[in-house]
């Protein structure tokens, strides 16, 4: 198998593809684990952060329940992924701060490598590869055709008048 020069790894359709699977799947646990949260109601969830020493628990039960119900949907879609992704990110390194630091490893002892993993591949799908399947992508479409084209339209322009043929003239001068 031949690589063209200049070519991407990231820019194949079998990686977008593996982008999309990706952000679907992450997301996905982010939708379930932040309606897990609603779904508790919102006086349960802050009983259980106020448990864990979390300053202003009402408030946090409300942020942690929209950040993973409403950045995992987010995330998914590829819609404003750069800040869904750290947002994400950000909850996560919140949840091994307040509930995992003490703890194993291990998930099943309570540890902290679910919320680590998850955290990471966030901020990994959000900021460095979310993809070209994307609603992003898809909005700013039309903004990056038009921008392609004057970009065209000026090389073109640039080109021609490189191409104009330079004439001299010569000039006698009598005394």
């Amino acid at each position: 198998m031949s690589r063209r020069v200049g070519r991407n790894a990231y820019t194949g359709l079998f990686n977008d593809v593996v982008l999309l699977a990706a952000r679907v799947v992450v997301g996905g646990i982010f939708v379930a684990h932040g309606w897990q949260k609603y779904d508790q109601g919102f006086a349960g969830t802050e009983q259980f952060l106020g448990g864990l020493g979390i300053p202003q628990p009402t408030i946090a039960a409300q942020v942690a329940t929209y950040v993973e119900l409403v950045g995992g949907a987010l995330l998914m879609l590829g819609l404003f992924a750069p800040v869904v992704g750290v947002l994400l990110a950000a909850q996560m390194a919140g949840a091994i701060w307040y509930a995992h630091r003490t703890t194993e490893v291990f998930v099943d002892q309570g540890g902290w490598e679910l919320a680590a993993a998850l955290g990471v591949s966030a901020l990994v799908l959000g900021l460095v590869a979310p993809g070209r399947f994307t609603l992003d992508q898809l909005l700013t479409w039309p903004f990056k055709a038009r921008a392609a084209k004057r970009k065209a339209r000026e090389a073109e322009e640039a080109e021609a008048a490189e191409a104009q043929p330079v004439v001299e003239e010569k000039v006698t001068l009598k005394a």
